[in-house]
């Protein structure tokens, strides 16, 4: 796909994420209309309990990160990534590494995801699964469940504090855990008031798509020790996973470095 039009906010033109959520407005809309909530309602009786996404990624003092192995075609700001695109290969690839855990893109617009990738690789692998979408409406979560995640993204920066909350307690409600997103200290002040148990530190800025390692780190000594603290993107070398490992950070999550990186390629986890 092409990203020309893709261009930070300057004279009055969209950022990144206000374009995907006005699009996310509109897939919503058509969402609604197939009733996630009732099916989730009529099917809820034969579903077998989420796998434990959070407990997947603690860790002890000393021991490995985890790794929250990412499985992504395309992103707004590359565009393609992977050309010969296999879901299921490349999560292999990542559970031989050592994943705890699978984060798979369902955003078609922008990322060239699919909520059939997610369902896929849930259904053949023990790994928990993260849904990585844009969830800006309750419909999204129980649509989550419905196709087999047993994890969802909330983006700090794309919600109002009580949108939080209440999404916080809707996906908690039908046994998803979330992974929140945040880029600052205000965006982290808001996910900790609202009670968010894992606390995912984007080094991504959503307004251009450069990426700062060290806003993971600025963060780090501000997520209590209860609360799980994943990093998110950026990471390309073997010493940027020796930083965070360092900062005492729970796990990472690693898309394209996993594929663009021979370092990162080569390095083997451990999971629980």
């Amino acid at each position: 796909m092409s990203c020309a039009n893709w261009l930070p906010e300057r004279n009055g033109r969209m950022t990144y994420l206000s374009r995907i959520l006005e699009e996310k407005e509109r897939e919503v809309a058509l969402l609604q209309k197939e009733r996630p909530l009732q099916r989730y309602m009529e099917l809820q009786r034969s579903f077998v309990a989420c796998r434990d996404f959070r407990g997947a990624l603690g860790r002890s003092e000393g021991s490995q990160l985890r790794l929250i192995a990412e499985i992504k075609k395309a992103s707004p700001s590359r565009g393609i990534i992977v050309h010969d695109f296999d879901p299921l290969a490349m999560a292999q690839r990542y559970y031989d590494l050592g994943a705890s855990a699978f984060s798979v893109l369902t955003d078609q617009k922008f990322f060239q995801g699919s909520n059939d990738y997610l369902q896929q690789v849930s259904e053949a692998f023990p790994l928990p699964v993260l849904r990585k979408e844009f969830i800006v409406d309750e419909s999204q979560i129980f649509e989550s469940r419905l196709i087999g995640a047993d994890a969802i993204l909330l983006i700090v920066a794309a919600l109002d504090a009580p949108q939080l909350g209440d999404y916080l307690q809707v996906a908690e409600g039908v046994g998803l855990d979330v992974l929140v997103e945040v880029h600052d200290q205000r965006e982290l002040e808001t996910a900790l008031r609202q009670g968010s148990k894992i606390i995912g530190v984007n080094n991504r800025n959503l307004k251009d798509f450069s990426v700062d390692l060290h806003a993971s780190l600025a963060l780090r000594s501000l997520i209590p020790p209860e609360i799980v603290a994943v990093a998110e993107s950026g990471m390309k070398t073997a010493a940027d996973i020796a930083l965070l490992q360092a900062a005492h950070f729970d796990a990472v999550l690693i898309g394209e470095g996993l594929h663009t990186s021979v370092e990162l390629s080569e390095l083997t986890w451990t999971r629980l």
